[in-house]
């Protein structure tokens, strides 16, 4: 009986592109239906009123992306629960099978921790922009980043760690000795 809710249990993530900056009204929506999902978060400086000393405050990093945590829920479930808010959105899919993109549990893990507001020295772009970085397959093997693998791409004199993810694409700045070479 246990093994059979488990495999209900999808550990898949997808990722749904909304649009006019919609991210946070979808967000708490799901949370209110009892999904799981993740915005990525950074914080920014923002001007106070009338000359009050300048606030961080938490805004999306990139606009208009929701993950989506499933779980037990069907891909009609969840299509219905995200048509109750009548806002355009759109799950990422896969470009050969045109199947909903699937991101596994370990990636969005790894995502979540690059994503992480209190890194500053984060990148993000597209996946296409990320790939056309030239650079060699490495393991991080150590610091907080400890097992990501992708990529390390050298600009001038600095290093910069690029994972691709769907879509997404995050580079961040990492010293090369932190680094191994995948062969």
């Amino acid at each position: 009986m246990a093994n059979a809710a488990s495999e209900a249990v999808r550990p898949i993530w997808y990722a749904v592109r909304t649009f006019n900056c919609k991210e946070m009204a979808f967000s708490n929506h799901l949370v209110e239906k009892g999904v799981e999902c993740f915005v990525p978060m950074t914080y920014k400086a923002k001007q106070g009123k009338d000359g009050e000393k300048p606030r961080k405050v938490l805004v999306p990093i990139i606009h208009n992306y929701v993950f989506v945590k499933p779980g037990a829920l069907s891909d009609e479930a969840l299509t219905a629960i995200l048509e109750e808010l009548r806002d355009p959105y759109y799950i990422l899919r896969n470009k050969q099978s045109k199947k909903f993109y699937e991101i596994s549990e370990t990636e969005m893990n790894e995502f979540r921790l690059l994503c992480d507001p209190n890194f500053e020295n984060s990148i993000f772009m597209t996946s296409e922009e990320a790939e056309a970085k030239p650079g060699k397959e490495v393991r991080i093997v150590q610091g907080a980043f400890k097992g990501l693998t992708g990529k390390l791409h050298r600009v001038k004199n600095q290093f910069y760690f690029v994972k691709t993810m769907g879509d997404l694409g995050v580079m961040l700045r990492i010293s090369r000795w932190y680094c191994k070479v995948i062969d």
